[in-house]
């Protein structure tokens, strides 16, 4: 993660030009005092969720990518799938449905983010321990990270919404994470006490995305080696109800696919908990409801 005080002292360079047309030395400690909040939300935003993501709210997730060049529009998910996944999304961070959030929408832009703002239970997500898990079948981009973005920069609002400001947030590609479980597993064949610096801040952040996980066909000595790694990780986040969003690359409904076998027990335990939403990206190809 980036160092956040520097970022923080940016945003509060940017708003306090945007609020109250003035240079950082020039606010009053009141000013300063009420800059900071907000700009520790945008900078916590910036070191953590993923470049090009960072600016997405959920009236952007409608199943359309837009080219920026002539601002025309390209279907990526049907209409239903895209109407389920928004409708998922408003009642696990506001407890509403998208219709209430749209007829919010039509009153303005100020009062559709006071609604927001006072409607926010993410802090009631995190007490429960409330898990994500978004996938879908396809090889192009469907809205996938784009969703867990949204989520996480929600979470992240808590700081300035609730004053809770002792939460740790993180992001990190399914790959990385591999990587370093198995340094980690690699010091302690060496007898080499401790985990890397970036597995401890995994393992530890209150609010976690694992994004892209994807499926391989490996050998059998391979795939013991894979969930007996991460065993330990995912189980230690279930038990301890720390909030994790996972973002796979597949179509997790899949019967042909033998998931505890491949990825452990512990992320088949977050797969299988009554905690977890899980929100589908693509349709359902093998006709299976298992983990609807």
């Amino acid at each position: 993660m980036r160092n956040v005080e520097k970022l923080i002292k940016k945003y509060i360079e940017i708003y306090a030009k945007k609020y109250y047309n003035k240079k950082l030395d020039e606010l009053t400690e009141k000013e300063l005092k009420d800059m900071r909040p907000i700009a520790e939300w945008g900078a916590y935003c910036e070191s953590t969720v993923p470049d090009g993501f960072g600016n997405y709210t959920i009236l952007d997730f409608n199943g359309y990518a837009i080219n920026k060049k002539d601002n025309s529009k390209t279907a990526t998910i049907s209409k239903n799938i895209a109407k389920r996944a928004r409708n998922m999304i408003c009642r696990y961070c506001w407890g509403v449905p998208w219709k209430i959030i749209a007829e919010q929408k039509k009153k303005g832009e100020q009062e559709l983010k006071e609604y927001l703002r006072t409607h926010n239970i993410m802090g009631k997500r995190y007490e429960n321990g409330n898990n994500i898990i978004i996938y879908g079948e396809s090889q192009k981009p469907i809205g996938r990270t784009m969703l867990a973005s949204i989520v996480m920069k929600e979470a992240l609002k808590l700081r300035y919404i609730k004053y809770i400001i002792d939460q740790s947030y993180d992001w990190v590609d399914f790959s990385k994470l591999f990587r370093e479980i198995e340094k980690s597993m690699l010091n302690k064949d060496r007898n080499i006490d401790g985990d890397t610096k970036d597995l401890i801040g995994y393992k530890t952040s209150d609010w976690l995305v694992v994004d892209n996980i994807h499926k391989k066909l490996r050998s059998e000595k391979q795939t013991t080696l894979y969930s007996d790694l991460l065993d330990s990780f995912f189980n230690s986040r279930y038990t301890s109800h720390q909030p994790t969003i996972l973002v796979f690359k597949f179509d997790i409904r899949d019967k042909h696919f033998d998931f505890e076998k491949t990825y452990g027990t512990g992320l088949s335990k977050i797969l299988e908990s009554d905690r977890t939403l899980k929100i589908p990206l693509s349709e359902d190809l093998m006709n299976s409801n298992d983990y609807e």
